[in-house]
């Protein structure tokens, strides 16, 4: 068995301060596993749980809220009508199957087999642990964004409870002369009742053409303000997209009476926190809290709800978006197909990101998931469920937003693509205007936003679920502590994402967003070859033989092979090298990001790469520490740390969990293996231990 550090317990303070610091900073406790800690103890010490999903459905659901989110209703469509429109969900699919689907399966399987998180997951080769760190630090930043569109959620939630809906009319202090709202341009044409003269709706005014000529100055009307209007069309800004940057931010200045100026910050003023979105910013991170207040114990039940809860209301907008007046020609920009797109690199690009953050891989969140899974759960069926389910979820979202789109687009006058943008503030503005024309507009707009804090409560989950696998995976005495480490964490990202709700906080919010996810295909490119290749995809399926206490057939045998070993990390280098070509710059409705802004950018998208480096190298310095008369060559040395260390376990051997003696060893042939040692410190043959730690 290879090994790295410190081979069996030592006196930690006879230690260098150094070498102490590595030791804590790796969570080496010289003492892995309950059964070893149980008989160290003479049955003295108390086993700790780390806690089981409640039922199978529990794993699926919050695996399937995990990757149904916000981007699934409003990124994909996008990205569709980008790519070709039905053309995209060729490479779509074909991202999938090469490359979505391997590395869902690999983090699986393997966060299962081992029952730990990403940062402990990462002992089958020390010399990569820096991956299972950097797949943290994106669910971090990752969190960090996403609470925001929890806190919008809340914030429209509740101003939907006010007799007329704030984004509905142009005539507040917010709205800047370039406002436009269909319901008053309808009262403005009604008011003159339709006659050949016809009203004329301008800026946020109803000019009477019959009081205009009647005072004679009916050529001026006809050479300035008919003018005008033709270009205003041109400007129009619907009303709720100035409710969002307006008034929930307040993008532009204001003068001394709160009027709108017109005139917007720059990100070096983005102004104070503003108390209302602050407040909301305050009740998202309080109920994340109480949903993870003790980990899947809590939010495994609360998944229940809030992951099948937005099928329901999609369902609801589908119908109703079905009956909007220019639904027919948003739908067909969604799902009519330009094959000239397949020959440009952009849409294959667009499809990998899209599955990645689709599918949530690479962020850890799967691997944490999946390690408080039974041990013989039926991974292969749950990884098909949450995949397929997930996509087709995507495709459906498309039809009611793309209605909605055709339904803006003739209401302002413009061209689909003239309304459609990028961005994750776009479904706050979309949306908004659609269900303001429904009846009962005040009950669907609350229903609506309560999806939109579904989507996002289930996505957040998993985030902060990392991060508290994390840190009591490296120190399992911390499990009892559980709600007072989830209160720090929830605490600490607040005031981290405090800036957020700030006059012009979006901008930060767009940034974060946009660079947060620029390494996550880089990182799965070297999941595929760490898991694939370092590992091994022969032993990735002996350990799914072991779980599923079944042999693959042959050709599923070498599907599964030739995937991880060959099409999806060439697929992923390719899509790697084209990633490092692009170079995204953040803007906001017209405004560039400043300088100094992207390279604050840039370093949030490089520190998950960076760590993978600079883990290799404090572990080999640790090692080199531990063991400084190995008489080992440098290869020799990084030879072994590529190889799973003493404390890579299966979760039998490491938790102590009995199994039926009749199952598979790891070589699929019926020759069962067995750990001695049980949580007790017994002898006990029906303890299955994994072939990987006597290899």
């Amino acid at each position: 068995m290879a090994s790295y550090g410190v081979s069996g317990p030592v006196d930690v303070k006879s230690l260098p301060w150094s070498q102490r610091f590595l030791k804590s900073l790796f969570g080496d406790t010289d003492k892995e596993n309950k059964a070893e800690r149980a008989r160290n103890a003479d049955g003295e010490e108390k086993a700790l749980e780390r806690g089981k999903w409640g039922s199978k459905a529990e794993f699926v659901l919050s695996a399937l809220g995990y990757a149904v989110g916000l981007g699934n209703v409003w990124r994909f469509p996008w990205m569709c009508w980008r790519n070709g429109g039905g053309a995209f969900l060729i490479p779509y699919f074909i991202m999938l199957v090469f490359a979505g689907l391997p590395i869902f399966f690999m983090e699986v399987i393997l966060g299962q087999y081992s029952g730990v998180g990403p940062n402990k997951l990462f002992e089958l080769a020390p010399l990569f642990k820096g991956l299972g760190v950097g797949m943290i630090s994106i669910s971090f930043f990752t969190s960090l964004y996403y609470n925001v569109i929890i806190m919008w959620s809340l914030y429209y939630m509740f101003s939907s409870f006010q007799a007329f809906l704030p984004w509905v009319g142009c005539n507040n202090l917010w709205n800047t002369d370039n406002c436009f709202d269909s319901s008053e341009e309808k009262a403005c044409e009604r008011y003159d009742n339709g006659t050949s003269t016809g009203a004329i709706y301008l800026y946020r005014k109803c000019y009477n053409a019959t009081v205009v000529a009647a005072e004679e100055i009916i050529v001026e009307f006809n050479n300035t303000l008919a003018a005008e209007k033709n270009a205003s069309e041109k400007t129009r800004i619907p009303a709720a997209e100035e409710f969002f940057n307006q008034k929930m931010y307040a993008v532009n200045f204001k003068d001394e009476n709160g009027t709108n100026t017109g005139i917007m910050r720059p990100m070096e003023n983005i102004g104070a926190p503003k108390w209302d979105i602050t407040l909301t910013l305050i009740l998202s991170w309080t109920i994340i809290y109480l949903c993870i207040l003790k980990g899947i114990k809590t939010s495994g039940k609360v998944v229940y709800f809030t992951a099948t809860f937005p099928y329901i209301v999609i369902l609801i907008l589908l119908v109703f978006g079905a009956t909007l007046d220019g639904a027919e020609e948003g739908v067909l920009y969604y799902i009519r197909p330009d094959f000239s797109k397949l020959w440009t690199a952009q849409i294959w690009l667009d499809a990998a990101g899209q599955i990645f953050f689709s599918l949530s891989v690479g962020m850890g969140g799967l691997m944490t998931y999946a390690s408080y899974n039974e041990f013989n759960n039926n991974i292969l069926r749950d990884t098909l469920i949450v995949s397929v389910g997930n996509c087709i979820t995507s495709v459906i979202a498309g039809f009611p937003i793309f209605s909605i789109l055709g339904f803006m687009a003739k209401q302002l006058g413009k061209k689909v693509p003239e309304v459609v943008q990028s961005g994750s503030a776009l479904a706050f503005i979309a949306y908004p205007e659609v269900v303001s024309k429904m009846p009962a507009a005040q009950f669907w707009s609350t229903l609506f936003f309560f999806m939109v804090l579904t989507l996002g409560l289930d996505s957040q989950f998993a985030g902060i679920e990392v991060l508290l696998t994390a840190i009591t995976d490296s120190r399992p005495k911390l499990i009892r502590w559980k709600p007072l480490i989830s209160g720090c964490i929830c605490i600490c990202l607040f005031l981290l994402t405090l800036t957020m709700s700030c006059d012009a906080g979006i901008y930060w919010e767009e940034l974060i967003n946009t660079y947060s996810g620029w390494s996550l295909v880089l990182i799965g490119f070297a999941e595929v070859l760490v898991f694939g290749w370092v590992y091994g995809a022969e032993n990735l399926l002996d350990n799914v033989q072991e779980m599923l206490n079944t042999k693959f057939r042959v050709s599923h045998w070498w599907f599964w092979r030739i995937l991880w070993r060959g099409v999806t990390p060439i697929l992923l280098a390719v899509i790697v090298v084209f990633n490092f070509i692009g170079d995204p710059k953040v803007s906001y409705g017209g405004y560039v990001l400043p300088r100094w802004a992207q390279s604050i950018g840039w370093c949030t998208a490089t520190i998950p790469v960076i760590l993978i480096p600079v883990y290799s190298l404090l572990v080999y310095i640790y090692d080199l520490m531990c063991n400084p008369d190995s008489g080992e060559t440098i290869l020799q040395r990084l030879h072994r740390l590529i190889k799973p260390s003493e404390q890579w376990q299966s979760s039998p051997v490491r938790y102590g969990e009995a199994l039926p003696m009749n199952g598979m060893n790891s070589d699929g042939k019926g020759n069962s293996a067995v750990n001695s040692v049980n949580s007790d410190g017994k002898d006990n043959s029906a303890y299955i231990q994994s072939k990987h730690q006597i290899s």
